[in-house]
């Protein structure tokens, strides 16, 4: 397998395959971490460190990227985003899943954030929730990472904290938007009129086309499309 080297090698070969994962989450499955050299990572070269380019291609609006996978981490392509987004959205209002007890009160009240503001990092929603990392922190990611697997939000880059000198300091933190607002017209242009259930069994068509000896079934179950 030809190893991606290059920001762009990487964007070409996501828009050629249409989806694929950040870390090996099913043999078989293409993934940045199996086709990238490992010396590479964590070097902090944007265009030879698959680590920055998650962050790049959001911030560019190349690629889609999130827990976006039925949950795992990965990327999709502008060609099939509508299709994805049609897959895992929900198709009543949050207002309705909540009323029919389909929401949880801490999804609820992150969804109000986001309402409310955009542009939101982790510690930005931990501050404005009241929690802490080690207080209520796991329930509040858990709510962030449903809501990206059910495409009301999305990651569109990362930044650090700053001091009060306003001097940034630690480990950039994903930076969040509503969907609505980061993707851009275009893409969800494509592909209109298809229902959930015929969006599934494409996202499963091709998923099985650009992997190796995986059976349908495992597919759909890793991808949380478990219709099939």
């Amino acid at each position: 397998m030809t190893q991606l080297l290059r920001y762009e090698d990487f964007i070409n070969r996501v828009d050629e395959l249409g989806f694929m994962s950040l870390s090996n989450i099913l043999p078989g499955l293409p993934s940045l971490s199996t086709e990238t050299p490992k010396k590479n990572w964590h070097t902090g070269d944007p265009d030879t460190d698959p680590w920055c380019w998650k962050d790049k291609t959001a911030e560019e609006k190349r690629l889609a990227f999130g827990c976006i996978l039925g949950g795992h981490k990965g990327f999709v392509s502008a060609r099939m985003y509508s299709i994805f987004y049609t897959a895992y959205h929900p198709e009543d209002h949050m207002e309705e899943r909540r009323a029919s007890g389909h929401v949880s009160q801490m999804m609820w009240n992150l969804w109000q954030l986001f309402e409310e503001n955009t542009m939101l990092n982790t510690s930005d929603i931990r501050r404005e929730m009241g929690v802490t990392l080690k207080n209520g922190g796991s329930k509040v990611d858990r709510a962030i990472k449903e809501l990206q697997q059910q495409y009301y939000i999305t990651i569109a880059g990362s930044r650090r904290k700053k001091n009060k000198y306003g001097e940034p300091y630690g480990w950039p933190a994903n930076v969040y938007d509503k969907v609505e607002g980061w993707v851009p017209v275009e893409w969800m242009k494509l592909n209109q009129g298809l229902s959930s259930e015929k969006a599934k069994e494409i996202i499963l068509d091709n998923g099985i086309t650009i992997s190796e000896n995986i059976s349908r079934k495992v597919l759909s179950k890793t991808l949380v499309l478990c219709n099939t």
